[in-house]
């Protein structure tokens, strides 16, 4: 299957050639490439870093191809890359001003790190599967538009859009295996994911007009899941390994339908509007079963069940979203200096759901009984929300500009949440939500010379949220309370930064920014005061230089450095969260000859986060370091036909996972190009 695929894409890469080959009007460029690399470490790391296999790859790294006539241009494009499994034909056929025509296929691989945790205190971690993870993600489309008179354009397009394989998954199963400090979850989850969206969509307008503009479209799509993760609790354990595989077998259409419309009234002013209206239904199915194997069929009595096994099967149930979506903007210019843009917006979403299942539960030992339970919930949304926003702009004053801009939201609505069993529920509950928002952001630039350029920017937003219970029958203490004791929950944040940009000579280049921001949030609970939740703060530092000393040589370079840390009041057990790093990069290019170039590459990244409280609670950070440099040479052997050849070496190391992500790794890669 594989060879017929591979001479098929190459047969439809040689036909466009064959059938224009007599015209002179024909162009495009033909690379071959191939590369591979000499690894030690681990393989599955290197592949999410660098997003290449690992094995290598060889073939068409591009091709392409452009006729030209007077009154139609043909365009077609490939690309055949065995071992990254990476392809792709596409082609355009325009007539001008009188229809196009367009479609294609491609698909490329998104490679994935299976790992899971690492222990430190015992140096412990898992390996339960092939942790060398990759997803397959493919597009293919047909498009076509006709002009109708007026240039007004017609078009109509299918794509269909999928992605098949496995990933990593962040929810870890737990072990025992770390005594004497607990049960920690460290076992490494996988998922296979089996997805794919077909959408059909039709538009007509004109956006070729100066004083005039429309368009009215509609969509249509259908997804369809099959996506399962599979989770390890408790592995080599003899009394209590057990697999959970979680299934997502849900599917939904989505009808959808939009319009715009623009109109320039005078020279000063401009006015548009435009609406979306969408429908999207959901049948929602699943399952999450225990068992001794991976898609078990759920057995109650299986072995080496533990109390409190949750799980579910047999879900059914959907899920019906409508939104309407109305805004209105105008653009009025009173002076040449003076720019000032309102615009209002308008938005309900109405969702509805229900669904009934069957839940899993297994008793206390010794009987470790199970427990069955027929739920079923209903989830009914109503929320609306309005926002206004106005930009002002003056460009009055000599060599300097400012802005400004005001946005405010006002959104209010209702939730009603209820699951229980056979009518009686176990949740009843009404909230009214009312939410609002306000964002200013001022801006100014300063031309202060020539070479010489200052700007600056601040801007504030504030979110205060209020939940309003005029049902709940939940207690006041226990898990089911969730969230309905938070009343009230308020975000705040502040942000300044400045940017300068200086040419001291004609041949260096420096760019400067500095950036500050404070972010704080908090909560209000059903019966006491107000309590900050956590405060974030942030200062970025970045620097960029061009320098180009003679004719044949430049040399870039760039670093940012960023200190981050989000504060909570739980610090005495899981500290502080820092997000500190540097990273940066170094290039340079050197005319050898009339033929050849030379070029470095390095870049490096460094973070030192990790905290290691992983006797007492959840570590948090990240400590690790990772290089590469890369030297390219590239020689213009004739106007036609162009070599490259580049060496990279790659390192990682890992601090954070116990060094099991460690790699060194040495890239090879070289290319032919042929221009016709």
């Amino acid at each position: 299957m594989q060879r017929f695929r591979s001479s098929l894409i190459l047969a439809t890469l040689l036909a466009p050639a064959a059938l224009l080959a007599q015209t002179v009007t024909t162009s495009g460029t033909v690379s071959v490439s191939a590369g591979g690399t000499l690894l030690e470490g681990n393989r599955a790391a290197y592949q999410r870093t660098v997003q290449h296999a690992k094995q290598g790859f060889a073939g068409i790294e591009d091709f392409n191809l452009t006729r030209e006539a007077e009154d139609s241009v043909f365009k077609f494009d490939a690309r055949l890359l065995p071992g990254d499994e990476d392809y792709r034909v596409s082609f355009r056929f325009d007539k001008t001003d009188r229809f196009y025509i367009e479609g294609g296929y491609e698909q490329f691989r998104v490679w994935y790190n299976g790992g899971g945790g690492y222990f430190r205190p015992r140096g412990m971690a898992f390996t339960l599967f092939d942790e060398d993870l990759s997803l397959d993600r493919t597009r293919a489309w047909l498009e076509a538009g006709v002009y109708l008179p007026n240039q007004i354009l017609l078009r109509a397009r299918y794509e269909h859009r999928a992605r098949n394989g496995t990933k990593d998954s962040t929810m870890w199963g737990d072990s025992n295996a770390p005594a004497p400090y607990g049960t920690r979850n460290i076992t490494p989850s996988l998922m296979d994911l089996n997805e794919t969206t077909n959408t059909f969509s039709v538009d007509i307008g004109n956006t070729t007009q100066e004083d005039q503009k429309w368009n009215v479209g509609g969509r249509v799509s259908e997804t369809k899941i099959d996506d399962k993760r599979y989770s390890r609790r408790r592995p080599f354990d003899s009394g209590g390994d057990r697999i959970i595989t979680t299934k997502d077998e849900s599917s939904n259409d989505l009808y959808a339908a939009h319009g715009f419309y623009l109109r320039k009234v005078n020279d000063q002013l401009t006015v548009s509007g435009g609406a979306l209206i969408t429908k999207l239904d959901t049948v929602i199915e699943g399952s999450r079963i225990y068992g001794q194997s991976y898609d078990p069929v759920y057995d109650p009595n299986y072995a080496r069940r533990q109390q409190r096994d949750e799980g579910f099967y047999n879900l059914e149930g959907k899920a019906d979203v409508k939104q309407t979506v109305l805004n209105l903007n105008a653009v009025y210019t009173p002076r040449k200096d003076w720019s000032i843009r309102p615009s209002i917006r308008f938005e309900n979403r109405r969702d509805e759901a229900t669904d009934e299942f069957v839940e899993i539960n297994t008793g206390p030992a010794p009987a470790v009984a199970p427990i069955l339970e027929a739920l079923e919930g209903e989830n009914d949304k109503d929320w609306s929300e309005f926002t206004e926003e106005i930009e002002v702009r003056y460009t009055g004053k000599p060599n300097w500009t400012f802005n400004g801009t005001a946005e405010w939201l006002q959104g209010t609505g209702n939730l009603e949440e209820m699951l229980g069993e056979a009518g009686v529920f176990a949740i009843n509950r009404d909230v009214d939500l009312d939410r609002f928002v306000q964002k200013y952001s001022f801006g100014a630039n300063w031309y202060a010379k020539p070479g010489l350029t200052f700007a600056a920017q601040y801007y504030y937003k504030g979110s205060m949220a209020d939940y309003g219970l005029t049902r709940d029958n939940t207690p006041p203490y226990g898990g089911d309370r969730y969230p309905s004791y938070i009343i009230d929950q308020d975000f705040e944040t502040h942000d300044v930064n400045v940017r300068v940009t200086w040419r001291p000579v004609t041949q260096l280049n420096l760019v400067t920014r500095y950036d500050h921001q404070e972010s704080k949030v908090t909560n209000v609970m059903a019966g006491l005061g107000k309590s900050p939740s956590g405060d974030y703060s942030s200062d970025i530092i970045s620097q960029n230089v061009t320098w180009s000393p003679t004719a044949r040589l430049f040399v870039t370079g760039s670093v940012n450095a960023r200190y981050d840390q989000l504060a909570t009041p739980a610090y005495p057990f899981v500290q502080n969260g820092d997000n500190n790093s540097i990273n940066g990069s170094l290039g340079a290019g050197y005319v050898v000859s009339q033929k050849d170039d030379v070029f470095v590459d390095y870049h490096w990244f460094d973070a030192d986060n990790y905290i290691d409280n992983s006797r007492t609670s959840l570590p948090f950070g990240l400590t690790d370091t990772q290089n590469a440099f890369y030297v390219t040479w590239v020689r213009r052997q004739t106007e036609q036909m162009i070599y490259t050849v580049k060496y990279g070496y790659v390192t990682n190391d890992d601090y954070t996972y116990g060094r099991r992500n460690d790699f060194e790794a040495h890239v090879l890669y070289a290319k032919v190009q042929y221009r016709f």
